[in-house]
């Protein structure tokens, strides 16, 4: 049998070899993906490690092992943290094993970067601007779920929208005056 059949073979059959494979491609892709942000920053002293630590409220020594491959776990807490001194959002997501291979295979820090960051993310800033795309997209039956309206709505495990949450402005509002949302 060859090592590729092996393998499969292995991830179809064994829940350890499933996790073992996951968790080798994530100690691998979400440091590269931490230090090329960090280096492709549009602040001119992020470069540093010790600047994005202060961003991102955690020890410099940290961040040296949240971009060495398998040094450290990251809680989602502490990636939570780092995205937000990095300006940019993070997504996990659950997908069929193909796309993770294909993420992997296509993935190269040297032209990774995620743009715009959030000063210059005008779908986010300005709804306005998403109510125009999803005008266009709607005509060619994209398939998306995007709310247009500008509110943030929750959304359940299918993708339908379950209820509003109110705009940005007043999740910000919330969370300032301690309600949470």
């Amino acid at each position: 049998m060859s090592d590729r059949l092996e393998r499969i073979y292995k991830l179809l059959n064994s829940q350890k070899s499933r996790a073992s494979y996951i968790k080798a491609k994530l100690v691998v892709l979400v440091p590269a993906q931490i230090r090329a942000l960090r280096l492709s920053s549009t602040n001119p002293r992020m470069p540093y490690q010790r600047d994005l630590a202060r961003e991102a409220d955690v020890h410099q020594s940290r961040i040296s092992m949240f971009e060495t491959p398998g040094a450290a776990n990251i809680t989602l807490e502490t990636l939570s943290k780092i995205a937000a001194g990095l300006r940019v959002g993070v997504i996990v997501k659950f997908v069929p094993f193909h796309e993770m291979l294909g993420w992997e295979n296509s993935f190269s820090p040297e032209s990774f970067n995620v743009l715009p960051r959030l000063e210059q993310d005008q779908l986010f800033i300005n709804p306005s601007v998403e109510k125009e795309r999803e005008a266009d997209s709607s005509s060619s039956g994209d398939g998306s779920n995007v709310a247009a309206s500008g509110d943030i709505a929750e959304v359940n495990s299918a993708g339908a929208e379950r209820k509003p949450m109110g705009t940005v402005d007043d999740q910000a509002q919330m969370a300032a005056a301690g309600n949470g949302g």
